[in-house]
């Protein structure tokens, strides 16, 4: 075995099993094991490849993890949030970080900020500060988030590119849905999350309520956090919207929320962090008009790979405009090379070599 990865996914699994098989697929899977764990306890229900082991969410796990970190070549540490044993396993051993790798999901770089600011949270963070700040290597797609591990934590490691996952992988999709051409679709966030905000956009698009629009707005995932919000976020959608506000709440399979992605005219995402990137790829890779936030590090990331997306800092004045068909030409063109499954493999072969 020369690859270890350390996964650390809740109860939905989102992007270990399509890894996994993607590996399993494309890499010799001999070469490769995968560890399965949670930042609290709860069970995994799924584990879809032979090479892979769930590991128990408690103190054994230092020694199991351990032991397979020894027998490897290289770790990837896939998220680094919630798991108070995986950080005791590194901060006690320190000497293995230097062949160990963290892919910042995102959440886990952002903790820096959103964690509650108490004595139990205060030192939970001190053995993943020293884990993050001297870790051999960090990888991710977007530049701005290894400068922020570099500012926040001191991270030292080498930064490695890639867009690792399978949600961000450009795909041909036979789509099928059909729209309303007499209205605008307008879709307003990803998930349940509050880290969407989304009822100041809500405010921002009060003014165009009588025009011919659907919202359509994404709440069922992640939302379990924090259920009061999500039911805050519809009543405030359908006071202002009425019939024409679309709360979508059942998980939906992913070819279902593509077709649906497909008939999205305008996609708004208004996280004061990097969030969504899968979904702001996939609608640019679709030829449609995006708003995020200019004060994010996902601005840098489309501005580095030639995507043109537009500002939803500003107040929507003109949101109704059609973009260029040169620049939605540009955007297609740019989602398919740069995130192909060609350059994934290039990037991978990289990152192990």
């Amino acid at each position: 075995m020369k690859y270890l990865h350390v996964f650390s996914i809740d109860e939905n699994e989102k992007f270990s099993n399509s890894f996994m098989e993607f590996i399993n697929k494309k890499f010799d899977s001999s070469d490769h094991y995968f560890l399965l764990t949670n930042g609290k306890d709860c069970e995994i229900t799924t584990l879809s490849q032979t090479n892979a082991k769930i590991l128990p969410y408690n103190i054994k796990s230092i020694r199991v993890l351990t032991d397979y970190i020894y027998k490897s070549k290289k770790v990837f540490f896939h998220g680094l949030s919630n798991n108070k044993y995986i950080d005791a396993t590194l901060f006690f051993q320190p000497w293995i970080l230097k062949k160990c790798n963290w892919c910042i999901w995102g959440g886990d770089l952002y903790l820096y900020e959103s964690r509650d600011q108490n004595f139990t949270s205060i030192i939970r963070e001190i053995p993943r500060s020293y884990v993050i700040k001297n870790i051999g290597g960090l990888i991710t797609h977007i530049r701005g988030d290894y400068e922020l591990a570099k500012k926040w934590y001191g991270a030292k490691g080498k930064y490695y590119y890639s867009f690792m996952y399978m949600s961000n992988l450009f795909k041909e999709y036979n789509l099928i849905e059909k729209k309303d051409d007499s209205k605008i679709y307008i879709q307003i966030g990803n998930s349940g999350l509050d880290t969407n905000n989304h009822i100041e956009i809500f405010h921002k698009l009060k003014k165009y309520k009588d025009e011919a629009i659907e919202i359509i707005c994404p709440l069922s995932y992640a939302y379990e956090s924090n259920p009061s919000y999500r039911e805050e976020v519809i009543r405030v959608g359908e006071e202002i919207f009425g019939g024409k506000f679309k709360p979508l709440m059942k998980f939906m399979p992913f070819n279902e929320y593509i077709n649906l992605l497909s008939k999205v005219d305008i996609a708004i995402f208004n996280h004061k962090r990097q969030q969504a990137v899968g979904n702001i790829t996939t609608l640019l890779g679709l030829g449609k008009k995006v708003y995020i936030r200019s004060d994010i590090t996902t601005w840098g990331f489309c501005k580095e790979h030639g995507l043109k997306v537009f500002s939803s800092n500003n107040d929507f004045e003109e949101l109704f405009e059609k973009m260029d068909e040169s620049i939605k030409k540009k955007n297609i063109e740019n989602i398919k090379s740069k995130f192909s499954e060609e350059k994934l493999i290039e990037d991978l072969n990289k990152i192990f070599s």
